[in-house]
């Protein structure tokens, strides 16, 4: 599956994509992600493993090249919940200025509350994010809790913020603010 939107278009990761995604969670731009694989082997390993659950584990493409990943993932259909995770735009450069990860933001969400007909999309944030923190709570995002202690980082015991966008927050609040940013900032791609 391919979801295309005004800038990004999403597709599936794959195995060759290990190189390029270990490239870019090891880079200072991933800083404040959880830490994964250190080898091209064990990137490849994860990402095998990944293509046998349900998760939905994207590659942001934007002008036809490879510049980000994102996630929706733990998707309960029983609960009618999903966590949206992974999101990093790894190729700056080739970004620039352009709206990319709000639009692929856009495009899961869509995906998650139109297609999969969730009721929820949730995730956590390392406590330290605080521009992803702040972004998240100008989107709607509701804060649900901290998780102390949640992940170790670099040896180091690490709080996160727990986060939740519910559907009708995000018809209401979330989807216009991520059309308006797209539309606006896309001026200056």
């Amino acid at each position: 599956m391919i979801l295309k939107g005004k800038l990004a278009t999403l597709r599936p990761i794959t195995e060759e994509d290990a190189n390029i995604t270990l490239a870019w969670r090891q880079s200072d731009r991933a800083k404040l992600l959880q830490r994964g694989a250190k080898t091209i082997d064990e990137q490849k390993a994860w990402i095998a493993a990944k293509l046998k659950t349900n998760e939905l584990n994207f590659i942001i493409e934007y002008k036809d090249k490879s510049v980000g990943m994102i996630a929706l993932h733990d998707i309960s259909h029983i609960h009618k919940s999903v966590q949206m995770g992974r999101l990093l735009i790894g190729e700056e450069k080739w970004v620039g200025k352009a709206p990319v990860a709000f639009d692929a933001d856009l495009l899961l969400c869509d995906y998650a509350f139109d297609v999969l007909k969730m009721h929820k999309i949730y995730g956590d944030v390392m406590e330290d994010n605080h521009g992803m923190i702040k972004t998240r709570f100008y989107l709607g995002y509701k804060q649900d809790g901290i998780l102390r202690d949640h992940y170790i980082y670099d040896g180091v015991y690490k709080n996160t913020v727990a986060l939740s966008l519910l559907e009708k927050e995000y018809r209401k609040i979330c989807r216009p603010k991520l059309v308006a940013l797209i539309q606006t900032l896309s001026r200056f791609e």
